[in-house]
């Protein structure tokens, strides 16, 4: 009789002993949602954050260490890279023309533009095109949530230039021009002085009586670098030179802002 329980209480373990083996697996895969659910958060957040990176690359910071004219000026990035700025949909009158000299609006649009960008952090918006034909960065200034660009057009400091694909404001821009027509403010006060392709501007007398613009032979150029460099006839590169301005004399050129090339 003894014996006979011994036989079936072990009888019992071995049978206790399989379900419980059994029983495993269903345990095992009780977390695998929860791991699946995981995954699926780290997948979403690695998405939230490219998408962070794509949007950030139509924005630059720096602060602004020179400025060349009403539209026109250089900024060290906050990376440490220089870059050359013009600012997209604007034309400011010239200062620094080796042929149409200081037109009309021109001091005051760069003095504007000096007392308020140099030495400033500002962001720098692209557009579709981010550079131009020499290199230089194209972008929507803002500093202190204003836009630069806008600010010269509402003082009748410089007009509307469109040039596509660079159009986001566009409509803006020319809503806020047409206020400083209406005013008669700065270029908007002479005369016939504002067309479509600039401003109808003649030559300085001490320009006239120097010597005609196709005699300026000297190329100044602007590297991709941001580095400008006048050439001169003979210089070894001079002929596959393509210039962004003409220059008379060196002194020009380098009044400026170019030097002289090494060869």
């Amino acid at each position: 009789m003894s014996r006979f329980i011994l036989i079936l209480c072990l009888a019992i373990l071995f049978i206790m002993s399989g379900c419980a083996a059994g029983q495993q697996p269903a345990d095992t895969s009780k977390q695998s949602p929860e791991s699946t659910e995981d995954v699926q958060k780290q997948e979403h957040s690695s998405l939230e954050a490219y998408k962070g990176e794509t949007e950030s690359k139509n924005r630059l910071t720096g602060t602004v260490v020179y400025v060349v004219d009403g539209d026109t000026f250089d900024v060290k990035l906050s990376n440490g890279k220089k870059e050359r700025v013009r600012m997209t949909l604007v034309d400011t009158p010239e200062t620094k023309h080796p042929r149409l000299g200081v037109q009309p609006f021109g001091p005051e649009a760069s003095a504007f533009t000096k007392k308020l960008l140099t030495g400033q952090d500002v962001a720098l918006e692209m557009d579709v095109q981010e550079r131009d034909r020499y290199g230089r960065v194209l972008a929507y200034v803002w500093l202190d949530g204003q836009l630069v660009n806008e600010q010269l057009i509402a003082k009748g400091l410089a007009r509307v230039a469109i040039f596509p694909p660079n159009t986001k404001y566009v409509d803006r821009f020319e809503q806020v021009q047409q206020k400083a027509r209406e005013q008669r403010l700065g270029i908007w006060s002479v005369e016939d002085y504002v067309t479509d392709r600039g401003y109808n501007a003649e030559p300085s007398k001490k320009e006239e009586s120097a010597s005609p613009a196709g005699d300026c032979q000297i190329k100044g150029n602007i590297s991709s670098s941001g580095e400008r460099i006048y050439h001169v006839p003979g210089n070894q590169s001079y002929e596959i030179t393509k210039p962004e301005q003409m220059f008379c004399t060196k002194e020009e050129a380098e009044a400026a802002g170019f030097r002289a090339a090494k060869r």
